[in-house]
């Protein structure tokens, strides 16, 4: 399995654990072991509880970058996508935020709407510049 499929299948992790209403540590550990193979499994499954366990901060950090929508009203696939993206740039230290970007473009190409790409480029463009010590937008 390489990293770009380990991805993927986290993005639909997030997915479908969101639309259940149930984003647990556990149940992503359990998918992560249940979908993902080889080094892949604990690596995957520990950013995923990550990303759970500070949801709120990272979707926090998603609404304060995004300048119409908000992670409520986003379409799920692009929301989990940025949610994998953030938890990269945050919590992965092996991963460069440039990389996070556009393996997330890509996956947006591939699941989201004609729009996704765009949109999911422009909110977690923002999210760096922010990580790296820039500051939060201001919306009217």
């Amino acid at each position: 399995m390489t990293r770009n499929e380990a991805r993927e299948i986290q993005m639909q992790i997030l997915y479908e654990m969101d639309a259940d209403g149930e984003m647990s540590p556990e149940r992503a550990r359990s998918l992560a072991g249940d979908r993902l193979a080889g080094n892949h499994i604990e690596r995957g499954g520990n950013l995923l509880v990550e990303i759970i366990e500070h949801l709120a901060e990272i979707d926090g950090r998603i609404n304060a970058c995004s300048t119409r929508w908000k992670t409520s009203r986003m379409p799920r696939v692009d929301l989990a996508i940025m949610r994998l993206a953030s938890g990269e740039m945050r919590f992965a230290d092996d991963i460069s935020d440039a990389v996070s970007i556009n393996e997330a473009i890509n996956l947006a190409k591939k699941f989201g709407t004609p729009h996704s790409a765009k949109f999911i480029h422009g909110v977690l463009g923002t999210v760096a510049k922010i990580k790296e010590g820039g500051r939060l937008p201001e919306h009217e």
